[in-house]
C-alpha cells in the first residue's frame, strides 16, 4: 500500500502584505501552498513598513505560533534571512547579477539548502562560494489575472510596443528609447508605451530622457508614470498592446516578461539571467548581449559585480522585425502563452516547492542535522540540479 505523505508543517519567514516584489510574490506562493494543504506558520521579516494582509489563509498563517521543530523557509534578501531557527532551515531568495556579496554567501551557507529560481541562478549562487545544496526552484504567475482573453482596450490605432519596469540602471531605459527611435520615424505607425514607476526622488525621469536627445522625428512615446495598477487592469493593459519589450541588464526571476507573455503578447527581452529559465527562441525574440559590464548602480548588492550590456542595434532589428510582421508575432505570443500556462503559473511553483519539502520530511526525522554536518563541497553537488 502507498505511504501516506507526511504533514508538512513549514515556518515561512518572508515580509507580507507591502508592495514589494518579495512580499507580492511570496503571499502568492504561500496561498497556494494552503491550497495544498500545507500548514503554514509565518514569521515576520523584520522591517520598517507596516503591510496589510487581508487574505484568509494569510491570516489563518499568521496566527499561528512557530515552531522549532518545523522546517523554515526564509524567502527574502539573503541579507534578512533568520538563521536562528533551530530546525531545518532552507534559503530562498536571487539576484540579478553574476555574484553574490559576502553577506549573502555567510547568509546562504548558514542555511540547510539554499534555493533559487532559475538554472542560471544555481550557477551564479554556487560560483560565488555557496556550498549548501542549491536547488532551483521557480517562481510563477496569476493565470486568473494574466491571460490572452480577458479584455483589451486599445490606447491608439497604432501598432504599440510596451514596456514595464522602474526606471534606474538595471532596466536599461536609454536602450530601449534608442533603440526605438533608430527603428522607427514619425512616419511609421507606431507608439511605445511605457508604465514606469520611480520613487527616487533624486531621479528626474523627463530629464532623463531629454538628455537623450532623440531625433526630433522619433515616433511618439507615452508615459503611464507613477500609476498603480491593479492586478486585473494590468492584464488588461497587456492585452491592449501588441509587444511587450524589457532590454534588463539583469533579473532574478523577471515577472513583467513571463506575465506579457502569458497575456499572448510577443516578447522582445534580454537572453541573459533569471528569465532565461522561461524565455527562450520558441516563445520570443531573445535580444543579443554584448558583453558583461560593471553593474553600476546604487544597490550596494552589485558592488564588484556584473551585468549584460543588451545589443542596443539588435534590439532596433527585433523592434522592426515585429512591427513587419505582426502575423508572425502572434503566433510566437500565442505559443507563449501555451507555454507559460502549460508550465509557470503559482500552482505549478507551489507544487513544486512542495514536492521538495516531501521529500525533505520523507528522508529523515532528524533533517536540523542533515545538511549543516555534511561535507559543504559533496552536499553542493548533491543539490545542484542544472
Amino acid at each position: 500500500m502507498p505511504q501516506p505523505e507526511p504533514q508538512l508543517d513549514i515556518v515561512w519567514q518572508s515580509r507580507w502584505g507591502i508592495p514589494n516584489g518579495y512580499a507580492v510574490s511570496s503571499e502568492a506562493l504561500a496561498i497556494e501552498l494552503a491550497a495544498r494543504g500545507v500548514n503554514l506558520m509565518h514569521r515576520p521579516t523584520p522591517w520598517p513598513v507596516r503591510g496589510t494582509v487581508r487574505h484568509p489563509a494569510l491570516l489563518a498563517a499568521m496566527a499561528r505560533t512557530p515552531r522549532d521543530d518545523a522546517l523554515q523557509v526564509s524567502y527574502d534578501q539573503a541579507d534578512l534571512f533568520d538563521i536562528s531557527h533551530p530546525g531545518y532551515r532552507i534559503g530562498y531568495t536571487m539576484l540579478e547579477v553574476d555574484g553574490l556579496p559576502r553577506e549573502w554567501v555567510a547568509a546562504c551557507n548558514a542555511m540547510d539548502e539554499v534555493w533559487t529560481p532559475s538554472r542560471w541562478g544555481v550557477q551564479v549562487f554556487a560560483s560565488a562560494g555557496v556550498t549548501r545544496p542549491v536547488y532551483g526552484m521557480p517562481l510563477g504567475y496569476d493565470p486568473a489575472r494574466f491571460h490572452p482573453d480577458g479584455p483589451a482596450h486599445r490606447l491608439d490605432g497604432r501598432f504599440t510596443f510596451l514596456s514595464v519596469f522602474e526606471w534606474g540602471e538595471r532596466k536599461a531605459p536609454e536602450i530601449l528609447l534608442r533603440a526605438y527611435a533608430a527603428a522607427f520615424t514619425r512616419r511609421d505607425d507606431v507608439l511605445l508605451l511605457l508604465r514606469v514607476n520611480n520613487f527616487d526622488a533624486e531621479v528626474d525621469v523627463a530629464r532623463q530622457i531629454e538628455a537623450l536627445r532623440l531625433p526630433t522625428d522619433a515616433p511618439p512615446i507615452v508615459l503611464l508614470y507613477n500609476r498603480q495598477i491593479a492586478g486585473d487592469s494590468l492584464g488588461t493593459l497587456y492585452r491592449s498592446t501588441d509587444c511587450f519589450v524589457l532590454p534588463t541588464r539583469g533579473e532574478g526571476w523577471g515577472l513583467p516578461i513571463l506575465e506579457a507573455m502569458a497575456c499572448g503578447l510577443p516578447v522582445i527581452a534580454t537572453d541573459w539571467s533569471g528569465q532565461t529559465e522561461f524565455f527562450h527562441q520558441d516563445v520570443g525574440y531573445p535580444l543579443r548581449v554584448r558583453r558583461l559590464v560593471s553593474a553600476e548602480a546604487k544597490c550596494p548588492y552589485y558592488l564588484g559585480w556584473r551585468w549584460a550590456e543588451p545589443d542596443g542595434e539588435h534590439l532596433a532589428t527585433l523592434m522592426r522585425h515585429v512591427y513587419d510582421h505582426p502575423a508572425e508575432a502572434r503566433t510566437v505570443g500565442i505559443r507563449a502563452a501555451q507555454e507559460a500556462a502549460a508550465r509557470w503559473t503559482w500552482a505549478h511553483a507551489a507544487e513544486q516547492i512542495r514536492n521538495r519539502l516531501i521529500e525533505i520530511t520523507g528522508t529523515t526525522t532528524d533533517v536540523s542535522l542533515l545538511a549543516r554536518h555534511s561535507s559543504g563541497r559533496i552536499g553542493r553537488l548533491a543539490g545542484l540540479r542544472l
